[in-house]
């Protein structure tokens, strides 16, 4: 075969792998240094885009005389490939009959901003401010996920606010809705506080109230929890860790892998296969910067014993903790279930639950109980800070760029055989 029918050969046989169709594992695989990935006939046109902040977008892009125009019609994975190709027909019509898919769409979101104007006449209410700072505001300024979260916070708890007229003399009556929010939940009760601050602010700035907003600091009291200081002792470990078979599968090898390697919850249950990594016979997560809380360097977190027993199992299908719904559950998950064993709750779906015989925790102190026991087994600081991904503070973060990788190991397996032992369980 010639040198250009070689390259013929290539360069069909990469056209060939290009027009294969989108699948599902593709979409979940998608990294955001990665380029598009693009659907086929009779989808042509509809695209997916992996974002640095971790999301991953469905657009259309099709074509209006020599201009390419795109359009985004969701987010994944709240919309999966079926429903995103659902989405792309319902524009891929208007397209067929001459009708811009963009106009369509920016004609349909002004049509629901007229529907709330028009409602309830010119009596702005509370209810009426909040949606209207929803749909003209956030919906334009942050992403799906923290705008259906802001959503859900502000329907459920604006309560008897709702009816109200948006007017003077209401000090008094915000102040006490949002205390009795914070006797719940301070952190919902600080939220609700900023959202239905910047609600009122923006009618103020736009003109739909010449009132100036009176929320302040003050109102609804101090919403500050404070830091947490809980750490586990060895007498609540010993009776928690073999307590936690009572925890599903899913939240009890979530919250063991905190324990075990300083994660930070939300992290771990990001975890998933090409973070895993195998060289030599040694294994290690190796989560990017940019999925960390503080992105300075990408955390490298060797396994050993139990945690590397959780990985090995829960490997081979994307997402260790896969969500029911797509993606990988939400850190809120263990919180749920932990608060849900706690014997705090007088709520009837808890009743039947059994009660954790250790009480006050959440699953971010098990990250610091990791970091205290570290100390405890006289783990040098230097080390037990780099488990944490801690970056060193001053001078001795600038010129100690040394990463510790086999010392970490032989901390977290000297950490992992202490909480064998008081689980009860030899590593041996």
């Amino acid at each position: 075969m010639t040198q250009s029918a070689i390259v013929r050969s290539g360069l069909t046989s990469r056209k060939h792998q290009l027009r294969k169709p989108l699948s599902s594992l593709a979409v979940k695989g998608l990294k955001w240094e990665m380029a598009d990935l693009a659907d086929v006939p009779p989808h042509q046109g509809l695209r997916v885009k992996a974002n640095k902040s971790g999301s991953k977008s469905w657009y259309y892009r099709y074509r209006v005389g020599n201009k390419l125009r795109q359009i985004t019609i969701g987010s994944y994975p709240s919309m999966d490939l079926a429903e995103a190709r659902e989405e792309y027909r319902k524009y891929k019509k208007l397209r067929d009959i001459n009708i811009d898919p963009k106009t369509s769409q920016q004609q349909d979101k002004e049509l629901f901003k007229r529907t709330i104007e028009k409602s309830d006449d010119e009596v702005h209410t509370f209810q009426r401010m909040v949606e209207r700072y929803i749909v003209e505001k956030l919906e334009n300024t942050r992403q799906p996920k923290g705008t259906r979260e802001i959503q859900r916070i502000m329907e459920k708890d604006l309560g008897s606010l709702a009816p109200l007229v948006v007017g003077d003399g209401l000090r008094t009556t915000i102040h006490n809705h949002i205390f009795e929010i914070s006797k719940r939940s301070k952190d919902v009760a600080r939220v609700f506080r900023r959202e239905l601050n910047c609600a009122w602010q923006y009618a103020f700035n736009t003109g739909y109230t010449n009132i100036s907003c009176p929320i302040n600091s003050d109102i609804g009291g101090t919403l500050k929890q404070g830091q947490r200081l809980r750490v586990l002792t060895d007498k609540e470990l010993s009776e928690l860790l073999p307590w936690m078979h009572n925890y599903s599968e899913t939240v009890r090898d979530a919250l063991t892998l905190t324990l075990y390697t300083g994660l930070r919850s939300g992290e771990v249950c990001r975890l998933r296969d090409d973070w895993l990594v195998e060289s030599a016979g040694t294994w290690n997560i190796v989560i990017p910067s940019h999925e960390m809380k503080i992105p300075h360097a990408d955390h490298v977190v060797p396994l050993v014993g139990r945690a590397l027993e959780i990985a090995k199992k829960r490997r081979g299908s994307g997402y260790w903790f896969k969500s029911r719904t797509g993606g990988h559950v939400e850190q809120k998950v263990l919180g749920v279930e932990v608060y849900s064993h706690s014997g705090r709750s007088n709520a009837k779906t808890y009743e039947a639950q059994s009660v954790c015989p250790v009480g006050n925790w959440s699953p971010n102190d098990l990250r610091k109980t990791a970091r205290t026991h570290l100390a405890k087994l006289q783990c040098p600081y230097e080390i037990g800070e780099k488990i944490l991904h801690h970056k060193l503070l001053g001078v001795a973060g600038l010129y100690n760029q040394y990463n510790y990788e086999e010392e970490r190991r032989e901390w977290l397996t000297t950490l992992g055989d202490h909480f064998d032992r008081l689980w009860g369980q030899s590593h041996e």
